[in-house]
């Protein structure tokens, strides 16, 4: 038996293809040639690109995620945390997640906000516990990224404004503070818990910070607040006496292992003016480098 090999190009109208001839006896030989001749006119009357109907466009499902936000750092507040991160370069950038951790290790999702915004506030923490953070980011087809590479640790502590020291001279039972109660505001130089008081030289003028407790203090230099000023640093410190200047930071170390910070908003010829924060935190691994406590033991 011979079969023609035919291509239609419209409906009805067969064509050979170029004088294609195939012979065989073979009985299922023919019976696939038929239905595969059947099947090929089916596909190309299909795909015929004379047909009046609209064609189906196939995009491809975005799977790829966003990268992972990048310079995640946080800035420690008095019952509250900023957590901050450099903003995504994606088109389909949709938000961020804000995830916090108790362990560094098990981090849950907190809040999440807009592609336009890189800042969250975390005003669901305790003073003197420590929280870790890391962020996400998402796009518009749901897809999200892994966790930030840096996990951020922050430990949240009290803080207060305007405590006005006087000079020890002139009215010694103002002159001093206590850091872990700064309820008791200026107290007396000389009391047992004294961690600072405040000494106005009468010949030169010069304002001084002593502390007779063996306190540590560091004079970090000028700043416009005290939130410019994040972690105590890990050397630098000096015993006995800081000269005190207007705009300064000073950041101390009390014997028993807590640190703290103050910045001097006032100096008058009597009195010095001071904004404060306080770590309740003893040892904590954020503002208490190692080495610096093997020296101080």
């Amino acid at each position: 038996m011979v079969y023609s090999i035919f291509r239609q190009m419209f409906i009805r109208v067969f064509r050979p293809v170029n004088g294609l001839r195939f012979s065989s006896n073979n009985r299922i030989f023919h019976t696939v040639l038929v239905f595969g001749l059947l099947l090929g006119s089916l596909l190309l009357w299909g795909c015929d690109s004379d047909r009046d109907t609209d064609p189906i466009i196939m995009y491809p499902e975005d799977e790829t995620p966003p990268a992972e936000p990048r310079g995640v750092y946080s800035i420690t507040g008095d019952q509250e945390v900023y957590v901050r991160w450099y903003p995504n370069r994606e088109d389909d950038l949709d938000g961020y997640g804000i995830w916090r951790s108790f362990d560094d290790q098990n981090f849950d999702l907190i809040a999440e906000v807009g592609p336009d915004v890189d800042e969250y506030i975390d005003q669901d923490v305790r003073n003197g516990k420590t929280y870790f953070y890391a962020v996400t980011a998402f796009d518009t087809s749901g897809n999200e990224s892994e966790l930030s590479p840096e996990s951020v640790p922050d430990t949240p502590r009290p803080e207060g404004r305007n405590i006005t020291l006087e000079d020890f001279d002139l009215r010694p039972t103002r002159s001093g503070f206590d850091f872990s109660r700064p309820e008791r505001g200026a107290i007396a130089w000389d009391d047992p818990d004294t961690d600072i008081y405040l000494d106005i030289d009468s010949d030169t003028g010069f304002a001084y910070l002593r502390s007779d407790n063996d306190t540590l203090l560091q004079d970090m230099g000028f700043h416009d607040s005290l939130d410019e000023l994040d972690v105590a640093p890990e050397r630098g410190y000096t015993v006995i006496e800081v000269e005190l200047i207007e705009g300064h930071i000073y950041v101390f170390w009390t014997l028993d292992d807590h640190y703290a910070k103050i910045h001097v908003t006032k100096l008058t010829d009597t009195s010095a003016t001071l904004d404060w924060a306080y770590q309740v935190d003893p040892e904590n691994p954020q503002l208490a480098p190692a080495l610096l406590k093997q020296e101080h033991e």
